[in-house]
């Protein structure tokens, strides 16, 4: 039989490379409105990042019967930067009433539903007293769109390109910024511009870029990777993400 080579990044995929793993992020923004600059996320407004593990609590904005004691998956970082992947379900009687996680969380990236049931309203994570979200599934997508990740302790990640489409029908602003931003937490610096582009969002032509890193670009351990994005004349519906190779340290 021929020798076969196989493609380094399904090799990746596989977990055939000791040490690494891939993620994507992937986002979307359905109206960051005009001169705000907004992380790409399923909420309407700024994120905000918690200094501690403030992420305590999950509920979902609606009572829905189909997804009462259902799984949901929450993936983040303890209140050590350390990667944490837990399975807390939905209350049993009510899905509004907040239940509390198994760890708290100073940073989630991701939650999946893990039923056969479309979300009917938002599943979120919150604080304790449920007036900040930090992760929500917004209604029929069954997973968080957030172009938001915190690189975990001992880990490095390094992003090999970054996306943006400004959607049909979500506004036609006269200049649209995106934004690759990143936030070193182990050394508690401000976030840094890493990456800037103009996307067009004319009536006839909504823009799309990608951009590759070559060299990949690094991000150490506890960094925060951020797009942003700015419009001005008009809010804008905003899809955007990266990808990126996680190594061991």
């Amino acid at each position: 039989m021929p020798y076969v080579t196989e493609d380094f990044f399904l090799q990746t995929s596989r977990r055939k490379i000791q040490g690494l793993s891939h993620i994507n992020k992937f986002g979307r923004s359905t109206a960051i409105t005009t001169t705000n600059t907004w992380e790409v996320w399923d909420g309407n407004a700024a994120y905000v990042f918690p200094a501690t593990a403030l992420m305590t609590k999950m509920s979902q904005t609606a009572d829905q019967e189909a997804l009462r004691d259902g799984t949901i998956e929450i993936i983040g970082l303890d209140a050590s930067w350390n990667l944490v992947t837990q399975e807390v379900n939905l209350n049993s009687s009510n899905t509004t009433t907040a239940v509390t996680l198994t760890t708290p969380l100073i940073r989630c990236f991701r939650m999946k539903v893990f039923e056969d049931v479309v979300t009917a309203s938002p599943v979120r994570v919150h604080n304790t007293a449920e007036n900040q979200d930090y992760a929500i599934i917004s209604t029929g997508n069954n997973q968080t769109l957030m172009a938001v990740y915190t690189v975990p302790n001992g880990k490095t990640a390094y992003v090999t390109n970054y996306y943006a489409t400004a959607n049909p029908g979500g506004g036609q602003p006269t200049t649209f910024f995106v934004r690759l931003w990143g936030k070193d937490n182990d050394v508690g610096y401000a976030r840094q511009l890493k990456h800037h582009l103009g996307v067009s969002a004319d009536v006839d032509a909504y823009g799309h870029f990608q951009h590759f890193f070559k060299p990949y670009y690094k991000f150490t351990q506890k960094t925060d990777i951020i797009i942003t994005g700015t419009p001005t004349g008009a809010s804008v519906d905003v899809s955007a993400g990266f990808d990126l190779v996680l190594v061991d340290n």
